[in-house]
C-alpha cells in the first residue's frame, strides 16, 4: 500500500483530500472455521499537526498500536473474518476524528490467532485523544513517542499491555483503564505525564510499574473486584496508601501507618510522591519499592 503524496490544494478544498485506501477482498492469509481472512489497509499522509480524536472499537483478535513513520497521520492494517465481524473505518477531516476497528456480526468469533489482527500506527507530532473499547482482545499498546492528551481503555475478556517507554510530551488530562475478566500490565507510567490515573478491574491481575521520568506528583485510584494488584515504585519516590479491603490482604512492608494511611519513610522529603487510593475485594494489594536501572 502506497501513501499518496499530499496534493496542492487550497484551504477550502483541503478537507476533500483523498485518503489512501486499499481494500483486498480476495487475498487469503489464514483459514479458520471455513472462513478466509480478508485484509484492509488504510492510511493518510500527515498534512498538519492539529489534534486528533481516535476511537477504536475492536471486538476480538490481536491488536498492536505504535507510533507511525514521520510522514504518516495514521495507518491501519486489518485482517478480519467477514462472516464474524465487519470492519470499521472512517475519518472526518473537519472534526479530526478517526474511527477504526471491527464490530461483531452477532456470531461467535474464533479465539486466538484465527480471530484476526489489527495494526494501528498513529502520528508522533499530533496531540491525540484515544478512546478504546476492546472485547476478547490480546492488546499491545505502545504509547512511546506519541503525544497523548487523554487515554481511555475499556477492555473485556482480554490481556492488555500498555507502555510508555519514553516521556509523553503532552500533559495528560485523563488516563483511565478499565478491564473485565482480564490481565493488565502498564509500564513507564511516570513517563505518561499524568497527574491522575484511574484503574478498575473485575477478575484478573493488575501490574502497574511507575518507572520512567518523574516530573510531578501522581494520584492513583485503583479498584479491583477479584484479583491481585502489584504497584512498583522507585525508592526515591514517596508513597502514601489508603486501602479499603474486603477479604483481601495488603502487603505494607516498608510502609509506616499514620492514622488511616500507610507512608514510606521518605514521604516528607521525597522530590515526587505517589498517592494511592485502593479498593480490593478477594485479592491482594502489594506495593514494591524498586531501584532504578
Amino acid at each position: 500500500m502506497r501513501i499518496v503524496p499530499a496534493p496542492r490544494l487550497t484551504v477550502a478544498r483541503a478537507s476533500f483530500a483523498v485518503t489512501a485506501l486499499s481494500l483486498c477482498l480476495c487475498g487469503t492469509t489464514q483459514r479458520a472455521d471455513a472462513q478466509e481472512l480478508r485484509t484492509l489497509d488504510v492510511a493518510r499522509q500527515l498534512h498538519d499537526t492539529s489534534a486528533m480524536l481516535v476511537r477504536v472499537r475492536y471486538a476480538a483478535g490481536k491488536l498492536t498500536l505504535r507510533a507511525a513513520d514521520p510522514a504518516v497521520l495514521y495507518r491501519m492494517q486489518l485482517a478480519y473474518l467477514p462472516d464474524a465481524v465487519h470492519p470499521l473505518y472512517s475519518y472526518a477531516p473537519a472534526s479530526r476524528t478517526l474511527r477504526v476497528g471491527v464490530e461483531k456480526r452477532g456470531v461467535r468469533v474464533p479465539d486466538g490467532e484465527h480471530a484476526g489482527d489489527m495494526h494501528l500506527d498513529l502520528a508522533r507530532a499530533v496531540p491525540l485523544d484515544l478512546d478504546m473499547q476492546l472485547g476478547a482482545v490480546e492488546a499491545d499498546l505502545d504509547m512511546s513517542g506519541l503525544r497523548v492528551g487523554e487515554l481511555h481503555v475499556e477492555s473485556g475478556a482480554s490481556d492488555a499491555r500498555i507502555r510508555f517507554a519514553s516521556p509523553n510530551a503532552e500533559r495528560m488530562r485523563a488516563l483511565d483503564l478499565e478491564v473485565g475478566a482480564a490481565s493488565l500490565h502498564a509500564s513507564g507510567l511516570a513517563n505518561a505525564n499524568a497527574a491522575e490515573i484511574r484503574v478498575q478491574a473485575g477478575v484478573g491481575g493488575v501490574e502497574l510499574d511507575f518507572d520512567g521520568a518523574w516530573t510531578q506528583n501522581v494520584e492513583l485510584v485503583v479498584r479491583v473486584a477479584l484479583g491481585g494488584v502489584t504497584i512498583r515504585v522507585p525508592r526515591e519516590v514517596g508513597v502514601r496508601v489508603e486501602s479499603q479491603r474486603f477479604l483481601a490482604s495488603f502487603d505494607s512492608q516498608g510502609l509506616v501507618k499514620r492514622g488511616n494511611a500507610y507512608y514510606s519513610e521518605n514521604w516528607d522529603s521525597a522530590p515526587h510522591r505517589l498517592s494511592v487510593r485502593a479498593q480490593t475485594t478477594f485479592g491482594k494489594l502489594q506495593v514494591e519499592r524498586t531501584v532504578r536501572q
